[in-house]
């Protein structure tokens, strides 16, 4: 399966991609879905809020800034393993595709046991989403089919 990276104006432009596939959106709290032609190849579409902040010791986040829950990698993680065996890809967009899509990306791979390096190099991917992720699949029950 391959994993795709994005950002929100090529969502909405119209992205192509070559197979069925699902989509999962991030945004911001306050910023409307993407708005988005439907193109026959894609299947699902599972839409997050959340900002792209990383908790820090002793600094208290501004008001209104929500990080990323575990209740979100595991609706992901169920997300990606009821769509996995029916599409040929999973497109993870967020607002300019730099941070937390890729962090999601890289945790999917690791978690479906591909390569995640792609994604540290090309990307600066949020640590906290990547690692809340990691931690929400280790507590998964259902291993991965490869």
């Amino acid at each position: 399966m391959k994993l795709i990276v994005s950002d929100r104006e090529s969502v909405a432009q119209g992205l192509r991609v070559r197979s069925s596939y699902v989509l999962i959106s991030i945004r911001d709290p306050g910023v409307q879905p993407v708005r988005m032609p439907r193109p026959t190849a894609l299947r699902a579409v599972l839409h997050l809020i959340f900002n792209d902040a990383e908790p820090v010791t002793g600094f208290n986040l501004p008001a209104g800034v929500r990080l990323m829950i575990p209740a979100q990698a595991r609706r992901i993680l169920r997300f990606v393993d009821e769509h996995r065996d029916h599409v040929g890809a999973v497109v993870v967009q967020c607002h300019q595709g730099m941070s937390r899509s890729p962090a999601v990306a890289a945790a999917i791979a690791r978690y479906m046991q591909l390569d995640d390096q792609k994604f540290w190099q090309e990307y600066s991917p949020n640590q906290y989403v990547y690692t809340l992720m990691l931690n929400e699949f280790k507590e998964s029950k259902k291993p991965p089919s490869t």
